[in-house]
């Protein structure tokens, strides 16, 4: 039977020392990426990618490209939305020019 004491972490780098006595010391450094992505997995609602929110704040690559996004739409709209009152303006004087007998371009 094999000992459990004696296996190292599959997903560590070994790291090779020199103690204050002299011996040889043998230390591991934990994967953090793999301990991360274990933990997005295992317990999302505290670890997972929806709790981003604290980390995306102005400045924040994804931030400013969902704030341009939003600012070209609203402009977007706007555009439209003056270019509809122009129209909405223009067909209201055509309308009085014709009660008035006023022709167009005169």
């Amino acid at each position: 039977m094999s000992s459990v004491s004696g296996t190292r972490p599959q997903a560590a780098e070994a790291k090779l020392g020199i103690s204050p006595t002299g011996r040889a010391t043998q230390t591991y450094k934990p994967d953090n990426a793999l301990l991360r992505f274990l933990l997005q997995h295992r317990l999302p609602q505290r670890y997972g990618i929806q709790n981003l929110g604290h980390t995306i704040r102005s400045g924040h690559p994804v931030y400013e490209s969902i704030r341009r996004e939003v600012l070209e739409e609203e402009r977007r709209k706007d555009a439209v939305s003056e270019q509809e009152v122009l129209d909405s303006l223009e067909k209201k004087l055509s309308l009085i020019r014709e009660r008035r007998g006023i022709a167009e371009g005169s």
